[in-house]
């Protein structure tokens, strides 16, 4: 399933980085175990270069810089990056907009990728509901910016009982900015309780997300991972170097960093390893949690895309 040859898109956590403080990550609920191994490393230029590659993975199309705990845009190198590889695969970034300058986001849009700009509200109000620390009229700022430069924007909302009623507005305001999509979110997460669920029948059987899209992740520590989902579990292990769930004690049985890490293995040996093999034949007798508990058929995230251009 996962191969070389097989992997047509990464998703990147390129820092552990982040400006804001939503609710529902990871970072605010598990803050008081992974608080200490979080805004102090990020991924370098060089290592992407050294990982990345037609070598590693000449199928590859797209590179996503969505973590599930970082910002892309407070990268320190960040234009460097985006320069170098958006000349040989399509590039994305997830963001809340809310940083740099509008130089900055100028000169990112004047490359022509894409960028979703997280925005879950229409005004300051309604927007740090849940982006706690984000501000309104800087994330406008920003995007105009970008859009003005030539960049691709997807207005990004995740629906919440506190803004399901700004949707249309939302989109409203998407055309009127610029944006060419508008992307709304039904989040499987029960982190946080206002989240808006689709309620949906489900099959007692793994549909493997990432394995469909022929994608894979790569944490801000370099470690490579089957799925994002995954990420959270794997993180708080690397902050306690303790296992609870049958994922973290799977991980540390195969070798934890030493073999699943791109800074010791290369990303063939990887997905060839017992981790990934592990996690494939658990879905024919006792799946792991976690890939049952989001890969259940129905039970993922809800992406309804519209097109505004």
């Amino acid at each position: 399933m996962w191969t070389n040859n097989t992997i047509e898109w990464i998703d990147i956590e390129l820092t552990s980085f982040c400006n804001i403080k939503c609710p529902g990550c990871f970072r605010q609920i598990k803050k008081e175990k992974v608080s200490h191994v979080l805004d102090n490393e990020s991924l370098s230029f060089s290592q992407l270069k050294k990982w990345i590659s037609k070598k590693h993975f000449p199928n590859l199309k797209l590179l996503n810089f969505c973590g599930s705990i970082d910002e892309p845009s407070l990268h320190p190198e960040i234009l460097e990056i985006v320069d170098y590889f958006s000349e040989h695969y399509n590039i994305n970034i997830s963001t809340n907009g809310s940083t740099k300058t509008k130089k900055f986001w100028s000169k990112l849009g004047s490359y022509g990728i894409s960028v979703f700009f997280g925005v879950d509200g229409i005004d300051q109000k309604s927007l740090e509901k849940y982006r706690i620390g984000s501000n309104f009229n800087k994330v406008q700022s920003n995007w105009r910016a970008f859009i003005k430069s030539g960049g691709n924007a997807t207005w990004q909302f995740i629906a919440f009982e506190h803004n399901e009623h700004l949707i249309d507005d939302a989109k409203k305001m998407a055309t009127s900015e610029g944006f060419d999509n508008f992307r709304l979110i039904y989040s499987h997460r029960n982190d946080n309780k206002e989240s808006k669920k689709i309620q949906r029948d489900e099959e007692n059987k793994i549909v493997c997300k990432y394995g469909e899209q022929n994608r894979l992740f790569i944490t801000h520590t370099g470690v490579m991972l089957p799925c994002c989902f995954l990420n959270s579990e794997y993180l708080q292990t690397h902050a306690t170097n303790k296992a609870q769930t049958d994922f973290q004690h799977l991980y540390m049985n195969t070798g934890g960093v030493l073999t699943n890490s791109l800074k010791y293995s290369e990303p063939d040996e990887i997905m060839n390893g017992d981790l990934f093999n592990s996690i494939i034949k658990s879905w024919s007798s006792k799946p792991i949690s976690r890939c049952w508990s989001t890969c259940k058929k129905a039970k993922q995230d809800v992406f309804l895309g519209e097109k505004l251009k």
